[in-house]
C-alpha cells in the first residue's frame, strides 16, 4: 500500500515537516489520507468503514472539499480486488482527528501538541523578539520625536513607547506612564484662532 501512496501522491519532503506531520504521512501538498491516519492510530482494520463515516463524512466540524476530499481506493488482497472509501485529509484536519482518538496514539498526539504549546509559551516569556536592542532604541527615539513634534501629550508618548517596547520583549516599569490628574485643553473655534 505504501508504494501505491507514493506513486499517487509522491514522496513527502520531510525537511520542512514537524514530527507529527511525518508520522501522519503528510505529503508535499500538506495532505495525508484517511487510510494513512487510520494506520497511524493503530485502530482495528475491521472498523475502518464505521470510523470513516463517523469521523469524516458525518463529522459536523468538517467540510468536504475544505478539510477532506473523497475518493475510492482500489486494492488487491491475494486474488481478490477490493474497493475502499478513502479521503485526502488536510494536515490540520488529520491532526485534529489524531487528537480525538482515545488510545495511546491519540494520547501521544495530544501530549505532542501540549508540549509544543508549552515550549512556545517559554519562548515568548524568555526571549525578546529582537536581537538588536540598539535598533529598537533608535526606533523609539524616532517615535518620541515625531509624537512630540505633533504636540502629543508626554504621557501619551510614554504609553506608545511602553507598548512598542513590550512588543519587542522589553519590560518597562509599571509606573513608566504617569497620567496627569488633569490635562490642559485647547479649543479650536474653526477660524484659525486658539481659545485658551
Amino acid at each position: 500500500m505504501n508504494d501505491i501512496f507514493k506513486e499517487t501522491f509522491g514522496t513527502p519532503n520531510t525537511e520542512k515537516q514537524t514530527p507529527i506531520e511525518i508520522a501522519l504521512g503528510v505529503d508535499a501538498q500538506g495532505m495525508t489520507t484517511a487510510t494513512r491516519l487510520y494506520e497511524f492510530l493503530e485502530l482495528n482494520p475491521s472498523n475502518y468503514s464505521k470510523w470513516f463515516k463517523k469521523n469524516i463524512t458525518e463529522n459536523q466540524f468538517a467540510e468536504e472539499t475544505v478539510d477532506y476530499f473523497l475518493f475510492v481506493l482500489q486494492y488487491e488482497h491475494g486474488n481478490t480486488v477490493g474497493k475502499r472509501q478513502d479521503a485526502r485529509l488536510t494536515a490540520g484536519f488529520a491532526k485534529k482527528l489524531s487528537m480525538m482518538q482515545k488510545n495511546e496514539k491519540g494520547e501521544a498526539a495530544r501530549n505532542y501538541f501540549v508540549g509544543i504549546e508549552n515550549g512556545a509559551k517559554k519562548l515568548v516569556r524568555k526571549a525578546p523578539l529582537t536581537e538588536h536592542p540598539g535598533e529598537v532604541a533608535n526606533y523609539l527615539k524616532v517615535i518620541d520625536r515625531r509624537m512630540e513634534k505633533e504636540g502629543i501629550a508626554p504621557y501619551k508618548i510614554a504609553e506608545a513607547l511602553k507598548m512598542v517596547s513590550e512588543q519587542y520583549g522589553i519590560q518597562l516599569p509599571e509606573d513608566f506612564v504617569k497620567v496627569p490628574e488633569y490635562e490642559h485643553m485647547k479649543l479650536n473655534f474653526g477660524y484659525g484662532g486658539d481659545a485658551r
